[in-house]
């Protein structure tokens, strides 16, 4: 029989891999990606993280353990945008009405999106658009090197919180995939107002 973490990898995989070629992972690898785009990726995951981080916020019994002040991303994205002069949009509202369990799934959405935070770094310092704008980056650089201990120690969470109530965890991380990805799209029109030379 699978583990949760087991299940919310295999099951999602198609979700999270739709996402991953959404989020220009082709001018990624090619150090192709223009600061358009790259605004464009900021504002994505701030949407989601603010708004996930929000609900959380919401549920403090449930994710005391996650220890959530620690697993914050908006202050880095906002420091990201600030630092571009990309004006903050106003926080979505899109986790507002999720359970604490639908929550956890959205929760391995965001802690795995810093799994891959040292390979983006990596990627977008051979975009040569790029370089003038990463000097004080910080959003990509994830937890450095504590992304592992991170990591381990939110499946270890998961695999608690999650008992009893594994269909809706994996239900909802792929549903949180599927958020993101609309997000991206909306985002679209948002980051194409600004042209960083």
């Amino acid at each position: 029989m699978k583990t949760l973490l087991e299940r919310l990898r295999d099951e999602t995989r198609p979700q999270h891999e739709q996402t991953e070629q959404l989020l220009y992972t082709d001018e990624l690898r090619g150090g192709t990606l223009s600061a358009k785009q790259y605004v464009h990726l900021l504002l994505t995951h701030l949407a989601f993280h603010q708004a996930l981080e929000d609900a959380i916020s919401g549920q403090p019994d449930f994710f005391k353990a996650y220890a959530p002040e620690k697993r914050r991303k908006t202050p880095w994205l906002l420091a990201d945008l600030t630092a571009l002069g990309v004006p903050v949009p106003a926080a979505a509202l899109v986790f507002a009405d999720w359970s604490p369990g639908e929550l956890l799934g959205a929760a391995y959405v965001g802690e795995g999106s810093m799994l891959g935070g040292k390979t983006v770094w990596h990627y977008l310092q051979q975009s040569p658009a790029l370089q003038p704008l990463l000097a004080e980056a910080r959003f990509y650089r994830g937890y450095g090197a504590d992304t592992g201990l991170n990591w381990r120690a939110f499946g270890q969470f998961a695999m608690q919180q999650g008992t009893g109530q594994e269909d809706r965890v994996v239900a909802a991380a792929g549903r949180a995939f599927t958020t993101y990805q609309h997000l991206f799209r909306q985002g679209q029109p948002v980051a194409n107002r600004y042209v960083l030379s």
